[in-house]
């Protein structure tokens, strides 16, 4: 008898824990299921030309997890998504480049998201492209090119003969890739002459219909994202750094994206052209939408940073993201 009500009792305990297990287990499973689906809140990110199709990317993967969340994505310069930040019309800015002290004093937060390089390219059917691939061009060379307001010849760069004008393109928004190229060059942004365009698309159409131009984009613009080959009729055109007139082994341009990315990381590249591109806000946010918008984009969606053909964040960089997020 005292067997029997030892197994009885047994039962009953396992009965008891079993209850209790599931009732402890249900309040998480409705927690993690509440913050899939019930995540809500509607904000606004502006800003870089650069970030801008991949934040769009994020964006609608993100609201397709959470229905109840509403991000609109607007281009508009890297300078411009910040004054609408100090100005409180969006929750996010795109950004390209560094922050100026003024910017930094104004309490915006940035964190990292991606990294790119800022190339000079030309069109592919240029009369001089051969020539232009074996000495490449030095700084001073691409400051009288892009800041004199006298026209310039390609023979005058070149030491050969010829009479066609150099058709330079610039920037007519706060573009982020406009103020790396002209602090490589030791300009301002405002010292820059020329055609002016918006964005890096309209600056990829302006080269490709003309053989004799010259302008700058970002490395995702310069190659397909998809197969990393150049993008049609255009050339990125290298530097040469030791003003030798001839291309070394280290200067020698990009044959894809993937050599592009290489040197970014390697140090190849020139420094100053290579940057961060980051989110920023005013302050640290706090909105939890915001929040878990950014913590997706530092991990499942560094996938899309991969596929818009912009290099992903290291494991050290996405570490210190993510805690910067804590």
């Amino acid at each position: 008898m005292g067997l029997k009500i030892y197994f009885i009792l047994l039962l009953c305990l396992s009965v008891i824990s079993g209850c209790y297990s599931d009732k402890s287990k249900k309040p998480a499973d409705n927690k993690q299921e509440h913050s899939k689906t019930e995540l809500s809140g509607n904000f606004t990110i502006t800003g870089a030309y650069a970030l801008h199709p991949l934040a769009q990317e994020w964006a609608d993967d993100f609201m397709k997890l959470h229905p109840g969340v509403k991000i609109e994505v607007l281009a508009n310069g890297t300078g411009q998504g910040l004054n609408d930040l100090i100005e409180k019309k969006s929750a996010l800015a795109m950004i390209s480049r560094p922050l100026l002290d003024e910017e930094k004093d104004a309490g915006i937060w940035v964190i990292p998201v991606a990294k790119d390089g800022v190339a000079p390219i030309v069109n592919q059917n240029n009369p001089y492209l051969d020539r232009l691939l074996a000495q490449g061009l030095s700084t001073d060379e691409f400051q009288k090119i892009f800041t004199t307001d006298k026209p310039v010849k390609w023979s005058e760069i070149l030491d050969t003969t010829g009479t066609e004008k150099v058709m330079v393109f610039s920037r007519a928004d706060e573009s982020g890739a406009e103020d790396m190229m002209a602090g490589f060059l030791f300009k301002s942004a405002a010292d820059f002459k020329g055609v002016t365009v918006t964005g890096d698309n309209e600056m990829i159409k302006s080269i490709q219909e003309n053989p004799l131009a010259i302008g700058f984009c970002n490395f995702s613009f310069a190659f397909d994202g998809q197969s990393g080959e150049r993008t049609e009729n255009i050339q990125v055109i290298p530097f040469d750094l030791d003003f030798d007139n001839k291309v070394d082994r280290k200067e020698i341009p990009f044959k894809n994206l993937e050599q592009a990315h290489r040197s970014v990381w390697l140090g190849f590249y020139p420094e100053m052209l290579c940057r961060e591109l980051t989110f920023g806000s005013m302050g640290k946010p706090a909105d939890p939408a915001v929040v878990e918008f950014l913590r997706y984009v530092l991990s499942d969606g560094q996938q899309e940073v991969k596929n818009a053909g912009i290099c992903q964040l290291n494991d050290v960089y996405l570490k210190y993201s993510l805690d910067n997020l804590k």
